[in-house]
Formats: C-alpha cells, structure tokens, sequence
C-alpha cells in the first residue's frame, strides 16, 4: 500500500516544478531546484554541467548502467483564455494535478526525483537521473552532449519519462524540419504578370505535397509518415509589391528506412517541375540549421534531423514484465506519436531505451494539461522496480 505521506512527497515535487516557468534557454531556475531536490533525496553525487543538464548520480556494485532521463523545459502556455487555471499555479483537482507542464514532462521528473531516496543502495547498478534543458526544440541534442562528453558514458538501458499511461513506448518515428527557399521576381501588385509571385509557387508547392501525403511511407511498426506547413515567411512585406522570396518551414515525421537524400530530394524534384512551368525561378531545400544559446550561456549547433527508431528485445520485455508484476498488470508495449531525447540514445547511440511516465501524450502542449496523481505514485514505484530489479 502506498501512504499518504509518500503520495504527499511526489505531488509536492511536481506542484513545486510546474510552478517554475521554464521555457526552453530559460531553465536556470527549475534546474538549480531539482539540483536540491536531488541533494535531498540523497543521491552520491549531482552537479550541472556546462550545457545546463542536472545530473544524479547513484554509486552501484553491478557493473551496468542506467540512466534515467526527462527535459527540464515545455512550450509556452499559449492564449491564457483557453485555460480554466494559471497555468503556473498548479492545481488538484480530483484526482488530476493541473498546470503547464504537468504531463509534459513535470510529473515523471517529480517522480524520478522521489524515487532516487527510495532506491536501495546496495546491490544496484550505476544509476544516473539526467534532466535537460532545449528539449521542446531539439529533442536529443543536449542529451547526447551529457551521455558523450560530461558523463562519457554508453548505458545499458535507458527510461525517458515522458508520458505513456504508465505502459512501455518502445519508439517513434523521425522528426526533420525541412526549410524550402522558394524564389521569383518582384512587380507592382497592380502588374502580377511582370513578376513571378514566390508566395503563389509557395501555395502550388503546399498544394502539391498535400495531395501526396497519402503516398507517404508506412511503417508496420511506427505507422505512417507525415508531413505539414507550419510557418511561411514572405519578402518584400510590402502590401503593392508581389514578394521575391518565401520560405516555409514543414514539420516530416518519418519512419525507419527514410534517408535525408530521399526527402530532399523529392522536394527538388517538385521544385524542378515548378521551375519548368515558371511558376518560381529558383528553389532551395535543406535541414534547417541554427545555433542555440543554452541557459548557461553555451552555444550549440543544431541541425533539426531527428532519427526514427524502435526497439524491443529481451531486456524491453524484462521491463515490461517487471512493471506488470509490481506496478501495473494491464501494462503493454506501445510508441509515441511525437519525438523524444531517444532519438540519441537510440537511434544514434543504439542503447535499448524504453518510454515510461505518467499521464497521458495526447494532453501535451494542450492547455489544461494534467497528470493523474496515481500515475505520480505509480511511476516512483515503476522507476524504484527498474532501477533495483532490471539487472539482478
């Protein structure tokens, strides 16, 4: 049976996390809180490396290595009138604990956290609790930077908490922000024909990938590919004079199998038809680039290609078994819709990695956002279980 008290140690946690506003860069805050949170837990070791990951440390006697991992950051709260609360003031009600992000990804950090003073000390594998900063816009990128250069380290297994109804993720699809440069030529708005209009061949180019999207690849395992605009800007701005340039932003979830060569190359390919009608001048495609500024201050180079992966195998099952003999018997496989930091540890690194965390994906980034208060309990039970059973 779960006491009050421990119920109380785990909500308390999560309430103080969501009330800590922690846009992505903007993690100091929250990061040095779940430094003391971890400290009060009574972990060996934790400290904050240059990049601004918090990093726990459990000394163990089996020779394997675990790490536990979430993201410290969440998307902006949006139009505060679609929220019946303060979305940083985190309320109970019923059952639910609300607030932004509660279930993206507060909570399972919260129950991380609680369970790192639960865990047994003797008899365990090294266990690392890893929270990073720059998620929300480059899942796996600041990860990979702690498990390659601050910890240096290739684990045996590794739990991302981000929300899975408390069942076993075991993948996703791939994720690439594709930036297309579309060109023509200025003219009065008055005189359209002297010109070639850029936002029109951006609209033909919408059109085109739209009507393809059912001829995108299917993933037996990871489902099928998906792709939409999500920002156009337009050059000149200005209201008589038809624009030169656009650039649109596409969101391509991809499956297992699809290469960077292939989906720019199909862009091209549609540029080129274009091109041949004179509906644009000229079109350029690539993965868009940026650099980042972390909380720390430390730059980082981004490249928004993102691979698929997926994985199960024997130790998956172990997990899985374990969660459903002591935590949850309904517990099954699954995978996400969306992306997470296991794009590095798996489908860079090819460490087994397994999604377990409260409350439910579909809630994240919605306002109104909430975690059941038994999955906060049940995942400090579920986190304990893997840390103590998985490798004995």
């Amino acid at each position: 049976m779960i006491g009050n008290a421990r119920i109380k140690d785990v909500v308390g946690i999560a309430k103080e996390l969501i009330s800590i506003p922690s846009l992505s860069g903007k993690e100091k805050d929250i990061a040095y809180t779940i430094k003391d949170l971890l400290n009060e837990q009574g972990v060996d070791k934790v400290f904050i490396d240059e990049y601004g990951n918090v990093v726990g440390v459990l000394k163990g006697s089996i020779n394997r290595t675990i790490v536990f991992e979430g993201h410290m950051d969440h998307v902006p709260p949006g139009d505060l009138s679609n929220w019946s609360i303060n979305p940083y003031e985190p309320v109970i009600i019923g059952d639910k604990l609300y607030g932004r992000g509660s279930v993206d990804m507060k909570g399972a950090i919260a129950s991380m956290i609680a369970s790192a003073g639960q865990v047994r000390k003797e008899d365990i594998p090294s266990i690392y609790y890893v929270f990073v900063p720059y998620e929300e816009i480059a899942e796996g990128y600041i990860f990979g930077k702690c498990l390659k250069e601050t910890l240096s380290i290739k684990p045996d297994l590794v739990v991302l908490g981000e929300a899975t109804n408390l069942n076993i993720y075991l993948g996703q699809r791939g994720r690439a922000v594709i930036n297309v440069l579309v060109k023509g030529i200025s003219a009065h708005a008055s005189m359209p024909e002297e010109g070639v209009n850029a936002l029109s061949a951006a609209a033909y180019l919408i059109d085109i990938i739209e009507a393809r999207k059912d001829k995108l690849p299917i993933d037996e395992r990871l489902g099928k590919s998906t792709i939409t605009p999500t920002i156009i800007e337009c050059t000149p701005k200005s209201p008589p004079m038809i624009p030169d340039k656009c650039i649109i932003i596409f969101d391509y979830r991809f499956v297992l199998g699809e290469s960077k060569t292939r989906i720019l190359g199909e862009f091209n390919h549609i540029g080129s038809h274009l091109k041949k009608l004179k509906i644009l001048t000229d079109i350029k495609v690539s993965v868009k680039k940026e650099k980042a500024v972390m909380w720390t201050g430390k730059e980082i180079n981004i490249e928004h290609w993102f691979p698929a992966w997926f994985n199960d195998n024997e130790l998956t099952n172990k997990v899985l078994d374990l969660i459903k003999k002591y935590v949850n018997e309904k517990a099954s496989k699954g995978i996400w819709r969306f992306s997470t930091d296991g794009i590095y540890s798996a489908g860079i690194m090819g460490v087994t990695t397994i999604g377990y965390g409260p409350g439910d994906e579909r809630l994240a980034h919605k306002p109104n956002e909430y975690v059941p208060i038994d999955h906060l309990v049940k995942a400090v039970e579920g986190y304990k279980v893997i840390a103590e059973k998985v490798f004995t």
